[in-house]
């Protein structure tokens, strides 16, 4: 695991027992600056947590856009969830490479991201019970 120069601390970790590693894929859309030009770009959700998420992506998102705060938006069970993140860390993988993103600190963010992750479990256990 890489840990990203300019990060608020060098070893990042999210101090958190409560992490959800998603069952089904989540798209998650991000906006970043390179070369002063806005790119959005999608890829996968790997786990989240009230404060953060890791994401799974075949390309490289170049250092310097990593120190800037990017938008991110997705759906873990009905609602839009939009915040602004910075990511803290990447890990090299043979197929791609994983981040990891510290969210926006806000007690409505996490809240949503608990409700939402909730009747997201739920669904996934009846639809398991119907299999």
């Amino acid at each position: 695991m890489e840990f990203i120069q300019g990060a608020a601390k060098l070893d990042y970790k999210r101090a958190e027992s409560f992490r959800h590693i998603l069952l089904e894929e989540v798209d998650v859309e991000f906006t970043c600056m390179i070369e002063q030009v806005a790119i959005t770009t999608t890829c996968k959700i790997v786990d989240i947590s009230p404060s953060g998420i890791s994401f799974f992506t075949l390309k490289e998102i170049p250092e310097s856009s990593m120190l800037d705060k990017m938008d991110f938006s997705f759906v873990l069970y009905k609602k839009t969830i939009q915040s602004e993140g910075v990511i803290r860390w990447k890990k090299y993988f043979a197929e791609g490479l994983r981040y990891g993103v510290e969210l926006e600190q806000s007690e409505r963010l996490e809240t949503l991201i608990i409700e939402e992750l909730k009747l997201r479990r739920k669904q996934e256990v009846l639809n398991n019970k119907k299999k």
